[in-house]
């Protein structure tokens, strides 16, 4: 009998709690992780400093990060990006404003795969930028979500960013940045564990 009054009343819980999935959660130590490769190596960066909200009722999902948070595996990437040589005052946050697409429904525990739409600022520049991910809504109200970012930079931009590379980092990275370069493809993971605000 005891079982059956505990079976019910945790129902009521469960129905109390996600019934009213549709607020406003968020973080401030989201894990957004960036690789990368070039014809000498894998380059990959961690951003552990990122705020970033999720607003079920509004369907819309944002992020920021500060660039100089950025910590990158490769010891001499990481003293040239932090160097005077790069002024990062110039782009002193990311940001992420999307939507939430589709109809699902967030109203009980489980995982639910979801794609989102919106546009990547860093500094000036700005691409629509895709993502696909899975939400999982954990019987203890938090909110897990993996998602995926990644894109692949178009030739002019390439040619950009290889310029400013040749502008900005000589001397500090003991490689030839004219043979150096960049892969189009950048792949950006995020990984946040949200809870009610």
């Amino acid at each position: 009998m005891r079982a059956k009054i505990l079976a019910v009343f945790l129902s009521f819980l469960s129905i109390s709690l996600f019934g009213q999935i549709d607020q406003e959660y968020a973080t401030r130590t989201a894990h957004l992780q960036v690789k990368s490769s070039n014809s000498v190596s894998e380059v990959e960066a961690n951003n552990y400093q990122v705020y970033s909200n999720i607003d079920f009722e509004e369907k819309t999902i944002s992020f920021v990060g500060l660039m100089s948070a950025w910590e990158f595996e490769l010891g001499a990437i990481d003293r040239a990006f932090n160097s005077d040589r790069i002024n990062l005052s110039d782009y002193p946050k990311f940001t992420y404003e999307g939507r939430l697409r589709g109809k699902t429904k967030f109203n009980k525990p489980g995982r639910y795969e979801i794609n989102v739409l919106g546009n990547l600022y860093i500094g000036s520049y700005k691409r629509v930028t895709p993502a696909t991910g899975v939400i999982y809504i954990k019987e203890d109200g938090t909110i897990d979500v993996e998602s995926d970012f990644s894109f692949e930079i178009e030739p002019e931009t390439l040619e950009t960013v290889n310029k400013l590379m040749k502008e900005r980092l000589p001397g500090i990275i003991p490689v030839d940045t004219e043979t150096l370069g960049i892969s189009r493809l950048i792949e950006i993971n995020l990984f946040l564990t949200y809870t009610l605000q």
